[in-house]
C-alpha cells in the first residue's frame, strides 16, 4: 500500500521547498472537520441526513467564504513557482533522490510511531 501511495505522498516536493509545509498538513482539512464536528455536537441527533448534509454545505460555505477574502500562499511565495532559482534550489539543482529517501524515510518512521501506538 505504501509504494502505491509513494507518488501521491512525495508529489509536494514538485514545488519550491518554501511551500511544502503548507501542501504536505492537511491543517485546512482538520479545521474544517473540527469545526463541523463543534456545530454537530450541539444538535446530537439529526432528524435526517439532509439535516446533517445542510450543516456540513454551511461549514463548507463559510470555509469557501473565508479563502476567497484571503490567500493560502503571498504572491511573493505564488512567484516562486515561476521562479527557477527557487524551484532549484539557492545552491542550484536539487538532488531529489536524495529529498525523496528523506521523504520515505519520514513516511516510514511515521507508519512505525502509527504501529507501535497501534499496539500499545
Amino acid at each position: 500500500m505504501l509504494e502505491e501511495a509513494e507518488p501521491d505522498a512525495l508529489a509536494y516536493l514538485d514545488f519550491p521547498p518554501t511551500h511544502w509545509k503548507r501542501l504536505r498538513t492537511n491543517n485546512v482539512q482538520e479545521r474544517t472537520n473540527r469545526e463541523i464536528k463543534r456545530r454537530s455536537r450541539v444538535v446530537q441527533v439529526f432528524p435526517s441526513t439532509g439535516s446533517l448534509v445542510r450543516l456540513a454545505g454551511a461549514v463548507m460555505c463559510e470555509q469557501d467564504e473565508t479563502w476567497q477574502e484571503s490567500r493560502y500562499f503571498s504572491e511573493a511565495r505564488m512567484n516562486e513557482l515561476y521562479d527557477e532559482g527557487c524551484r532549484r534550489g539557492i545552491e542550484g539543482r536539487v538532488d531529489w533522490a536524495q529529498l525523496e529517501a528523506e521523504a520515505r524515510k519520514m513516511i516510514e518512521s511515521g507508519l512505525e510511531l502509527a504501529d507501535r501506538v497501534e499496539t500499545a
